[in-house]
């Protein structure tokens, strides 16, 4: 369950963390080797002479209540029955093969029929005897714990040593993410040497940085830009105000035609604004139908044949069915675009072509202009971006027009690029377009 925002959590170094990591794995290898030992001293346990278990669990059991005991001093034990006499074993639990046995003497003797005897007495404070089992188990476990202490240590070492190594370049990374939050875009993290997967967390944080740093540039420069945009024909319309106001300038229709040009560029500048910021956030809205692109195309070489005329530029169009699925008035405007753009570098001709391509439709719109050099071929497509520096807003327009292109482009799943030039030997913009019409 992810914390509640604003509440910090508890946390600890890393150290910590790999030494408590590897102290669980020492405490667990030790603790089940513990057990599996006890598990087999006691299936061993189980497999001796009932006699040896019976003995073992009473010296268990004195030893709990604080006694001691120990079997009866061995007595010479006469085997009758046989042609000499021989000693045996009382503990010996292998049975007779000849005759009665029985103790020579003393008052605990004890005549069985080759059966061990189990007569135990509470010894005067004489040490028992040890039981080899015990002996083994106890050797065993405390040959563990020896090695868990050593392991323990060994463990505390590594962890210490790893830690080191994988807590500083991360604790590098950590810091430089610090001032990268505070505001300090120039931060960068070391790319320590190490393991390859933290230098590559080091080199994704400076990509990223670095897109961040480039990503502030350019809202620092879209930001200047705008305001410079805004700004004269906000300009000119104040300039003209104050002008009518002082009497400079009699109030008549052309002074409003005047006024109401400036205030169309700035409707559209503000447009043209308001579509970019939709487009790249992914939330311009369209209506997407079906859409015959040629015959689009052809409507507005149509509607621009007027301007063309009145630049003394040939405008003219090659358009086959090419059926695709958009939306009309945001595919026009892309149209428009390329032509007003075309038209205002070309020398004598503009060509407008469109042809349907496989499972694409395709718009070529080309002039016979200067064309764009190599380096600038994708500035052009920035936002307020003008070539020839010297151009006005009335002659080289807002610098939005192909970032406009573009954008609305991707927004269909298309793409504009400029394409080296095959006839006119201008420009030559393309924009492509899924076809069909589902």
């Amino acid at each position: 369950m992810t914390p509640p925002a604003g509440k910090p959590q508890r946390t600890q170094p890393l150290a910590v963390t790999l030494l408590l990591a590897m102290l669980l794995v020492v405490g667990v290898a030790v603790g089940s080797t513990f057990y599996f030992s006890n598990l087999v001293v006691k299936r061993e346990f189980e497999r001796l002479p009932s006699g040896v278990r019976e003995m073992i669990r009473e010296q268990q059991a004195a030893t709990l209540r604080g006694e001691v005991l120990t079997p009866t001093p061995p007595l010479p034990v006469v085997r009758t029955g046989t042609s000499a006499d021989a000693y045996l074993d009382p503990f010996d639990s292998s049975p007779d093969v000849g005759g009665v046995v029985k103790q020579a003497s003393g008052e605990d003797a004890v005549v069985t029929n080759g059966k061990r005897p189990r007569n135990l007495r509470v010894s005067d404070g004489k040490p028992p005897p040890r039981n080899r089992a015990q002996d083994f188990l106890q050797d065993v476990q405390s040959s563990l714990l020896q090695v868990g202490l050593v392991a323990a240590a060994v463990s505390t070492l590594l962890a210490f040593l790893i830690s080191r190594r994988v807590a500083r370049p991360v604790s590098a990374v950590s810091g430089a993410a610090a001032r990268l939050a505070s505001g300090d875009l120039s931060a960068r993290a070391p790319v320590l040497g190490g393991e390859r997967e933290i230098a590559a967390l080091a080199h994704s944080f400076n990509d990223m940085a670095e897109n961040l740093q480039a990503l502030e540039r350019e809202r620092q420069q879209a930001v200047a830009d705008i305001a410079h945009e805004l700004r004269t024909p906000i300009a000119v319309i104040q300039a003209r105000l104050d002008a009518l106001e002082d009497g400079v300038y009699p109030l008549n229709t052309e002074q409003i035609a005047l006024l109401s040009t400036q205030t169309q560029l700035l409707t559209r500048l503000v447009g043209d604004l308001r579509t970019l910021t939709l487009a790249d956030a992914g939330r311009l809205a369209l209506d997407p139908r079906p859409l015959d692109l040629g015959a689009l195309g052809r409507e507005v070489v149509q509607a621009l044949q007027d301007r063309a005329a009145a630049l003394g530029l040939t405008l003219g169009v090659q358009a086959e069915p090419a059926l695709t699925h958009a939306d009309r008035d945001r595919v026009r405007q892309i149209t428009t675009n390329l032509v007003d753009n075309a038209l205002r570098h070309a020398r004598s001709r503009v060509q407008v072509r469109v042809e349907a391509r496989g499972e694409q439709v395709v718009l070529h719109v080309e002039d016979d202009g200067p064309g764009i050099p190599e380096g600038s071929r994708e500035a052009v497509f920035t936002r307020f971006t003008r070539l020839d520096a010297s151009r006005s807003r009335d002659t080289g327009g807002s610098g939005l027009g192909l970032a406009i292109v573009r954008a609305l482009a991707a927004a269909h799943g298309g793409q504009a690029a400029l394409a080296a030039s095959k006839g006119l030997g201008g420009a030559h913009f393309t924009v492509t377009l899924p076809g069909g019409t589902d």
